[in-house]
């Protein structure tokens, strides 16, 4: 994991890093070192210009420092390899991982949906008219009068209920 090392000693005429930590530190660990004074990275894992020997965890530098000051911030990125998975960090990303869960349940689809996404909508009909006459049947739906009179209700119904829904329907 990397980790932001701040305990060290800058010693710019030597051009030595001084880690002040009891764990052994090895070059495959340290990742990255910038003078945040200066701008300059003075330690790169990649470029053998800015390299540099680790022994007893001081760091000698390829990179010419002895123009900076030994009192210069050093920007120090190490893998911290020793440090195990706290309770903390383990909390952390269970409590990530069950926000991360709702969230998703949350961005399901609310309705049933087909096999091609598109959901079905249910509606009651909650008011049909009372009064049916041939005549407005008739009218209203150029229903065939051989149709008796519990069709003509239900097909009304069904109309209606239609054109209510129909008319109320909103897309987003």
């Amino acid at each position: 994991m990397k980790i932001l090392f701040e305990d060290y000693s800058f010693d710019a005429a030597n051009q030595t890093v001084t880690f002040n930590t009891t764990d052994v530190l090895t070059l495959e660990q340290l990742l990255i070192i910038t003078n945040v004074t200066t701008n300059k990275i003075i330690y790169n894992f990649a470029d053998p210009n800015a390299g540099g020997t680790i022994v007893n965890n001081i760091l000698t530098l390829n990179f010419d420092t002895t123009l900076m000051s030994s009192g210069d911030k050093l920007q120090i990125f190490i893998d911290n390899i020793l440090t195990p998975a706290s309770d903390e960090t383990l909390q952390l990303i269970s409590e990530q991982n069950e926000l991360m869960r709702r969230m998703v349940k949350l961005m399901e689809p609310s309705a049933n949906q087909n096999s091609v996404g598109q959901q079905r909508v249910e509606a009651t009909i909650s008011s049909i008219p009372q009064t049916i006459t041939q005549q407005n049947l008739t009218f209203m739906g150029g229903i065939n009068s051989t149709v008796t009179s519990a069709e003509h209700y239900f097909i009304l119904g069904s109309r209606q209920a239609y054109i209510a829904l129909r008319n109320n329907l909103t897309f987003s």
